[in-house]
């Protein structure tokens, strides 16, 4: 099946360093919740989604994952005009998730930005890296910006479980951060820098890694031969499903930040950016019209179309991630009409569905 709008921006294919390290003959799976050109699985993906929430070691390749560099005199000032978080607020060492909206307030990325001492780095999830380049460029005018695309020179993964994230501390030689916060760790390995940061997936270990391409196939190696297996995206998309945790890319698609659970990604109290109007209408109406739910569904997914319905043909949602627990129930997130009743009857991906949760509302990103 294919299913409309699951990944509405084409992704690039893996560069050499990933093609050389996967194997051949990975297709997608047609679900909704993974970018076009992400790994699904390197097996089968229901024993991958169970071996990573039983927390065993893993390590996950994020092929899809954009980078991009600013330097310059002016790119905290300029960044600040076009994310939707708090970049001035950052000091050196320290990362912060962020959306970049467009006019009406709904995200077309999401990433985290790492400042550092002479640039920022800003990771690009999900196949978006091109879409926020190509932002960037059109509005630097006069701004004393420098912005490189360093996809193909860097690489990213995520290692999960205590025993691999152990396992790379022993391969890297050092101590490496065992907590989410918005510290970044930055290693000396082998003449160039690794990259660490502990980003919530609804994991108990897990850590972001980012380094120079040609340093991949050493590190990754490495992993595997400390005992640590590899798994898809599928596997990570789980974990998100089960800790209720949306994604930009698909939760994201045609809602507001604040209806998609995405409001922990946005500042209002920083100043003007793209969407920022609209983000101050969301503040001072106090409400909105829609939530992010975990749906629970009946079956297996037969059909593609994403639109959640109640009664019949009323569409009352959209599915944004589909996900097999690892008791082989099938779970869903989705954004619905926060009118429906708990117990109403829904028809999702061709199967009868019902809410399983409605999730609460991300912390807003300039709380505390």
């Amino acid at each position: 099946m294919t299913y409309p709008g699951a990944s509405s921006t084409p992704s690039p294919p893996p560069h050499p360093s990933w093609a050389a390290l996967l194997p051949t003959g990975l297709e997608p799976d047609g679900l909704p919740g993974l970018a076009a050109a992400a790994v699904v699985a390197f097996g089968d993906a229901h024993q991958e989604t169970r071996a990573l929430l039983s927390g065993e070691a893993m390590v996950v390749p994020l092929v899809t994952r954009g980078a991009l560099r600013l330097s310059g005199q002016d790119r905290i000032e300029f960044l600040q005009g076009q994310l939707s978080h708090d970049v001035r607020a950052l000091r050196p060492g320290e990362a912060r998730q962020a959306l970049l909206l467009e006019h009406r307030g709904r995200p077309r990325a999401e990433l985290v930005a790492v400042r550092r001492d002479q640039d920022v780095y800003l990771a690009v999830d999900d196949g978006r890296g091109e879409v926020v380049r190509r932002s960037l460029e059109d509005h630097v005018i006069f701004d004393q910006v420098v912005l490189q695309d360093l996809s193909t020179r860097l690489a990213s993964f995520v290692v999960a479980g205590e025993a691999a994230v152990q396992a790379l501390a022993r391969v890297l030689n050092a101590a490496v951060p065992a907590t989410a916060g918005a510290g970044v760790t930055q290693l000396a390995w082998r003449g160039s820098d690794v990259l660490l940061h502990v980003r919530p997936r609804g994991l108990r270990h897990s850590l972001d890694v980012h380094l120079l391409s040609e340093r991949l196939p050493d590190l990754w190696q490495a992993l595997l031969a400390e005992g640590v297996q590899p798994a898809g995206e599928r596997a990570l998309a789980a974990a998100r499903v089960a800790a209720g945790i949306a994604a930009a890319a698909f939760e994201g698609v045609d809602a507001l930040p604040q209806e998609s659970g995405l409001e922990d990604r946005v500042s209002y109290r920083k100043g003007c950016y793209l969407g920022q109007e609209i983000m101050a209408r969301v503040e001072a109406r106090g409400n909105v019209r829609r939530s992010l739910a975990r749906l629970a569904l009946a079956a297996a997914p037969r059909q593609a179309e994403l639109a959640v319905h109640a009664g019949g043909d009323r569409v009352v949602g959209r599915v944004g991630t589909v996900a097999r627990a690892p008791d082989g129930a099938w779970r869903a997130l989705a954004v619905l009409r926060n009118d429906l009743s708990e117990a109403v009857e829904l028809g999702a991906l061709g199967v009868p569905a019902s809410i399983e949760v409605r999730l609460p509302a991300a912390r807003r990103g300039d709380a505390g």
